[in-house]
This record gives structure tokens, sequence and C-alpha cells, in this order.
């Protein structure tokens, strides 16, 4: 049989290998000091970049619309800036009562509430939470509902998160 994948040989690894990183190098404490001061780094830089942004985008676009801004710049360059708004709902209960005083108003105030909100599921991890407690302690019901669960709810791994608390009374 003709392979068409070039044979590797394995390579002996070495007794005393040499530092892959110049992390290698470092204590724990020195290494955690170092992340330390990039994390804060990236905080300074990302707050002043943000400030500065909207500072520009005040500055040449005083009326701004929402949506996509530009500004000729000249010689073929243009400034855009997308200006964008959140859209924040009130609890269920306070947007169901404004929607049916929409509704009340007509055929019209009807179509507008029904189209108006769409309704979003939410995972309440606390319910999941107690399945698996359950499950653990033997519940057959448990089991067979984180069975049906599993069919519609997918678990992936999210970026983890790193912090230094320092101790009461020792801020900068």
């Amino acid at each position: 049989m003709n392979n068409a994948w070039p044979t590797q040989t394995a390579t002996a690894w070495p007794s005393d290998p040499k530092p892959s990183s110049p992390y290698d190098k470092l204590t724990n404490d020195e290494l955690l000091l170092e992340w330390q001061k990039k994390k804060d780094a990236i905080e300074t830089a990302k707050a002043e970049e943000m400030e500065l942004r909207k500072y520009i985008v005040t500055r040449e676009f005083p009326k701004p619309k929402e949506g996509m801004n530009t500004k000729e710049l000249g010689e073929g360059y243009q400034l855009k800036a997308g200006v964008k708004y959140n859209y924040n709902l009130a609890d269920n209960d306070t947007v169901e009562a404004c929607l049916e005083k929409l509704a009340n108003m007509g055929a019209a105030g009807s179509a507008i509430a029904d189209r108006l909100v769409s309704w979003k599921p939410n995972f309440l991890l606390t319910e999941y939470r107690q399945l698996q407690e359950d499950k653990e302690k033997g519940s057959q019901f448990a089991q067979t509902a984180l069975s049906i669960i599993g069919e519609m709810l997918t678990i992936t791994e999210a970026a983890p998160t790193l912090e230094i608390k320092e101790p009461k009374g020792k801020k900068k």
C-alpha cells in the first residue's frame, strides 16, 4: 500500500527541556503580578479608548442618527460611526400590563401589542442544578428529566475568569 503521508519517527523528550515560555522562569507570585499588571493596563486602555471614541462621535456628529453616520474626510477617506441604543424591557409583569393596555386601544393597538415584543426563553440554572442534585441522590424523575433536557440544551465551556482580591484595607 502506497501511503501518501510522510512517516515520522518519534523524537525523544529532552531530559532537561528548555523553557517553552518566558513565563516558565517566573515564580507563582511573579507570574500573578505580571498577569495583574497586564490586566490593569488593558482595562485602563479600554476605558481610555471608549472615552475618546465617544468624544470623537459627539464632536464629529453633533446630531447623530441611530445607525451608521458618515463624514467625508477628504481624499476618499470617510469617518464612519455606528450609533446604537440598548432597548431593555422592564420585568415581565410590567411588560404584560403595558401590552394589555395597548391591545385595549382597539385593532391597531392589538396588532402593535402582538408584534412589539417577542418572548425569549431563559434557562434557569438553579432548577437545572437542583435536578442534578436530585439525580445524584437517586431520583429517577430527575434522571429522566435531565435526559429530556439534554435534547434541547447544549453546554459549552466559557472563557475562565481570574481575579486577585486584595485584603480589605489594602487598596492602592
